[in-house]
């Protein structure tokens, strides 16, 4: 690029459109860092080109927490059928060997051990249980929060590879800017080294000029390294490996809405899977506190049973049945009842307290992500003027120490105040668009079709 900028200069195109060209090439080198600053690339280890799209679409196949999650509802499901079982039939068989220990004199007198072989098998079927009512309903509300609390985790999901790849785009752009900086400074010392060789700088000028380009190659290493650290990032959330090389695409950038902040909270009230899920716990700890109670009511179970036994011990038979249909009133139990009746009771305030607690954090959520796009919206227009502002200011220095009309420490100074500022404003581009999907998140919209496609079938 320096080549560029020698050319451009001999060639008598100025300053100002030195630095529109330094701008434009430091743009195209800064899309290319990501590949160049990721570490060496083998013959076999190509560079994988990633969209946002993509991303999505790979965390949602292949992150793990989303994978747990995915388990917990399957394993929620179960849930409402487990308390159908209570109701369902028990067959129970047992087998008897049994040696007496005084052996039975027989019609010729000798001893004979009276060995007997039995065995039996029982059927028992529940009638009636009012447990299982209550446990069903609360196993059909376990598997909704269960999926609820799947979504959760998805869009949580979503939106951490929002913010990684954005830091990778936020990372490679800062680079294109140090590199940016760094070409001025060094022509900015090349500049003063030649008026210093002709006699009309002095040796200070030369020197400012060397501790400006130290700084600006100090500042280009750290953010290079910073990259690498954000491909990182971005290829283990995405189960690529850590060193895998990655080139991002910049997706199109989005706008804010135009909802107001009240509009934004009722909109979450009714989105947030979290406080639909403690919402749920209420109605589950109710179904608890039913289930508790229903163990004073009666039970009805019917059982049948038939034994057999060798040998013949009675005198017509040695293969009989019963049928039996008992009502079991549990009467007192120790107490357990009585002390799991009162946790369920504080098992509902405490559920009721976590939702009334998470209502209003959730407000809270909300407010600080839209004020957070509405102040970066505003600051992102001042950083605009001020970055032209500062291109503007350092081309006229520029030019005015060429000819002996300013001072190389007006130059280092204004050539700090751009870089402060085209950083600044590359940091906040990007800040904002990870600001706009942390808004969405937090009101339960941010990729809402990619998060139904998460759920079980």
């Amino acid at each position: 690029m320096l080549r560029w900028v020698a050319a451009a200069r001999t060639s008598g195109l100025g300053w100002i459109p030195l630095l529109g060209l330094c701008l434009l090439l430091g743009r195209v080198q800064g899309t290319q860092a990501l590949a160049a600053d990721s570490g060496p690339t083998t013959a076999n280890e190509l560079v994988r080109t990633l969209s946002l799209e993509e991303a999505y679409d790979r965390v949602l196949a292949t992150d793990q927490t989303i994978q747990i999650a995915l388990a917990e509802v399957r394993k929620a499901d179960l849930l409402p059928w487990s308390a159908l079982t209570r109701m369902g039939p028990r067959v129970l068989g047992s087998a008897t060997y049994t040696i007496p220990k005084e052996t039975l004199p027989t019609a010729a007198g000798f001893p004979v051990v009276a060995e007997t072989e039995g065995a039996s098998i029982t059927v028992q079927q529940p009638l009636l249980d009012l447990t299982v009512f209550a446990a069903y309903r609360n196993g059909k509300l376990s598997a909704q929060a269960a999926l609820l609390s799947e979504c959760f985790t998805a869009r949580t999901v979503l939106f951490g590879v929002a913010g990684a790849y954005y830091n990778v785009l936020k990372q490679q752009q800062l680079v294109a800017v140090d590199r940016q900086t760094l070409a001025l400074a060094q022509e900015q010392r090349a500049l003063a080294q030649r008026r210093f060789d002709v006699g009309e700088a002095i040796r200070t000028d030369v020197l400012r000029a060397e501790v400006s380009v130290a700084q600006a190659e100090r500042a280009l290493t750290e953010v290079e390294d910073a990259l690498r650290l954000a491909v990182n990032v971005l290829g283990n959330i995405l189960n690529f490996g850590t060193e895998q090389p990655l080139q991002v695409i910049e997706p199109t950038p989005d706008t804010a809405s135009p909802q107001s902040v009240a509009q934004r909270e009722e909109q979450a009230y009714e989105q947030r899977e979290d406080l639909q899920v403690t919402k749920l716990a209420i109605a589950q700890n109710i179904e608890k506190h039913r289930e508790v109670l229903a163990q004073y009511a009666p039970r009805l179970l019917a059982q049948w049973s038939n034994a057999w036994i060798s040998p013949e011990l009675f005198a017509q038979r040695n293969n009989f049945w019963t049928a039996i249909i008992a009502v079991q009133l549990p009467l007192f139990e120790g107490g357990q009842r009585e002390i799991d009746l009162q946790t369920t009771k504080e098992d509902i305030t405490q559920a009721q307290l976590k939702y009334e607690n998470l209502h209003k954090a959730i407000e809270v959520e909300v407010k600080t992500a839209w004020f957070r796009v509405h102040t970066l919206t505003r600051t992102l227009q001042a950083l605009r003027s001020e970055v032209a502002a500062a291109e503007k200011n350092y081309t006229d220095l520029a030019n005015q120490y060429r000819v002996g009309a300013a001072t190389s420490l007006d130059v280092q100074s204004a050539l700090n105040e751009l870089n402060t500022a085209r950083t600044e404003l590359s940091t906040e581009e990007y800040d904002y668009q990870v600001a706009l999907r942390d808004l969405d998140r937090a009101t339960g919209v941010f990729q809402q079709w990619r998060v139904g496609k998460a759920q079980v079938p």
